[in-house]
Formats: C-alpha cells, structure tokens, sequence
C-alpha cells in the first residue's frame, strides 16, 4: 500500500512540472520583430552613408513595440544584373532576431571574367 500512495504522489507532482513548465514557456517571447521598408528609390553606390540605407526601414516587435533602433546593415551584395541587396537585421530584448533583404539599383556593375 506504500508503495501506491509513493506512485501516486510521484504522479501528481510530475503533472504539476509539466503543468508549470508548459505555463513558463508560454510566457517567453518567441517571435522575432518584423522589419518594414517605405517605398523609395534610392541607387546603391560604394561610399553611400548607412544612415541612407537606414531611410525608410523600421523594425516592429509584438512585446517591444518598436524597436528600430536596433537596426543594423549585415551585409551589401552586388549582383551580375547592377543589383545591390542589401541584408538588415533587428533584435528585441528576448534576442529574437529577424533578417530581411531589399534590392536597389546600383551604380557599381560587376564584370565576371
């Protein structure tokens, strides 16, 4: 009978634990923030500040509200076509982070030998 009533407990505070660990993860904040650009032309050139690059890109999180600040450029690649995408990327204060990419037109044309 000892062993029964031992089961049991064992029982009832393994539910418990999922319970409550079921709880704590749904309160974590999982998702990244979303990253929006305006619509505006702008030519990609090699000495072109990054704050214009910056122009127009906001970052937008559910539980941070906006965290534009946050912004940064990872990286510029220029394409065959005169292309240049160009990476961005935003974090929250749950170190959820979200890439995006846009395109511009680029002054710089490569030439593949």
């Amino acid at each position: 009978m000892k062993g029964k009533g031992i089961t049991i407990t064992f029982f009832i505070l393994d539910i418990l634990l999922i319970a409550l660990s079921v709880y704590l993860y749904m309160q974590v904040d999982n998702n990244a923030p979303v990253i929006t650009f305006e619509e505006n032309e702008i030519v990609y050139k090699s000495d072109m500040d990054m704050e214009k690059l910056l122009e127009g890109v906001t970052a937008y999180d559910a539980v941070d509200g906006d965290v534009t600040e946050s912004l940064i450029i990872e990286k510029v690649s220029i394409t065959a076509e005169g292309e240049a995408i160009v990476t961005y990327a935003a974090l929250d204060s749950s170190n959820n982070v979200v890439k995006s990419s846009r395109k511009f037109k680029s002054e710089i044309k490569l030439s593949i030998s």
